[in-house]
């Protein structure tokens, strides 16, 4: 039987790996681990872009692989099509570790798509923090993420996407303000700002959010919704019910999201109509949604 090292070895060679051929570096042991972080850079380029493409994909369809210790070696990869990957497949790290190596990235990686992953990915340990479930790192977290935010010097992707992430503050008078001046700039960065106003759930917000449930970008009315949700806006349940028949396919899956987040008598009706006379996508999301109002009426006995 080949070793853990000749395997990778094999990667170098022939065509590029299958699926199967790359389940054998799922959970490697420690010395397994130390080899793949000797080999990886050896691997020709195009073949470390697909294999983090390829061991992304894998974990997306099944949850019994690690390719964790992969990634967190791709983190380091001279391609930022490869570091972007590694990002992507950390989803549901929330280690130390890996938060500390993103702060870094944050304000040092050389590409921008990367600055604005890792900005993106930082939101997971925003909430994190405000519920008290971080360990180490918090005060860096917040300061890295406004520096950022703040840096007219840096793209400005990269900057919205910080402010998303230091949405869930809730209560950081900073944030708030950073919030306020990127909904002042309109367009994506206005988006990003009411995407960061409903994780914030700060009653302030409101007025703001119901305005844009009627705007005229699908997208703004998308995170409109989603914000509306997240805030459990009931005075949006009337703009709500009426935007079930949003003629995007994605506004409306936020909006039916929305009115199970938010509950009520209305919203079970409007969900019980998606139900009756919708898709099956959004049959689907409006039985999760009215599963998720029954739950919040009774949670002992949510059926």
């Amino acid at each position: 039987m080949a070793t853990f090292r000749e395997k990778l070895q094999d990667l170098k060679q022939g065509s590029a790996p299958g699926v199967k051929t790359l389940k054998f570096l799922s959970d490697p042991g420690s010395e397994e681990r130390a080899i793949l972080r000797e080999v990886w850079p050896t691997l020709p380029l195009d073949r470390r872009v697909k294999i983090a493409a390829d061991l992304v994909e894998i974990i997306e369809d099944n949850i019994d692989f690690d390719f964790r210790h992969v990634f967190l070696t791709a983190l380091g990869d001279v391609d930022p099509r490869v570091r972007r990957s590694a990002i992507e497949g950390l989803v549901e790290d929330n280690s130390s570790l890996l938060l500390g190596r993103l702060l870094t990235m944050l304000r040092s990686d050389p590409d921008e798509g990367v600055r604005e992953a890792t900005a993106t990915a930082l939101g997971r340990f925003t909430y994190l923090s405000q519920c008290n479930k971080l360990n180490g790192h918090a005060d860096r977290l917040r300061s890295t993420l406004v520096q950022s935010a703040s840096d007219n010097a840096e793209e400005s992707d990269v900057r919205r996407r910080a402010v998303e992430s230091l949405g869930y503050l809730h209560g950081d008078g900073e944030v708030t303000q950073l919030i306020a001046d990127q909904y002042r700039q309109s367009g994506r960065h206005a988006e990003s700002a009411v995407l960061a106003m409903g994780r914030s759930m700060e009653e302030q917000w409101s007025p703001i959010v119901l305005h844009e449930l009627r705007s005229e970008r699908p997208a703004m009315r998308y995170e409109a919704a989603h914000a509306a949700g997240e805030m459990a806006l009931e005075d949006a349940l009337p703009q709500l019910t009426r935007m079930i028949e949003d003629g995007d396919t994605e506004v409306r899956l936020a909006v039916i999201w929305a009115l199970g987040q938010i509950g009520g008598k209305p919203a079970a009706e409007a969900l019980n109509r998606v139900i009756q006379e919708g898709n099956p996508a959004m049959r689907e999301a409006a039985q999760e949604a009215l599963q998720e109002i029954a739950f919040s009426a009774n949670p002992l006995n949510p059926l």
